[in-house]
């Protein structure tokens, strides 16, 4: 299997909840390592994770909040990282 820079996107909440299975996670960080968007990608939506995370009065989501908070998030973050390299 090829892990393509669209795979990167819908992996993110996977791999942040431990869900990836040992290769496709070897997989998901060869390519982020290798890719330099989807490197961006990976940063950016783990700052805004530790964001979320570090408020003062943690919430705590029920399974399908927080996977429809993540996939919220990728669709918020692709949107910012495709804008910025549109500039370049």
């Amino acid at each position: 299997m090829i892990i393509r820079c669209k795979d990167i996107i819908n992996l993110l909440s996977s791999f942040y909840d431990n869900e990836l299975e040992e290769e496709l996670q070897e997989m998901f960080l060869e390519h982020i390592y290798e890719c330099q968007r989807c490197l961006a990608l990976f940063n950016t939506f783990e700052k805004a994770l530790e964001l979320f995370h570090s408020i003062e009065k943690p919430v705590k989501l029920e399974r399908k909040k927080k996977q429809e908070f993540h996939r919220w998030l990728r669709v918020e973050i692709r949107r910012v990282v495709i804008k910025k390299y549109r500039h370049y």
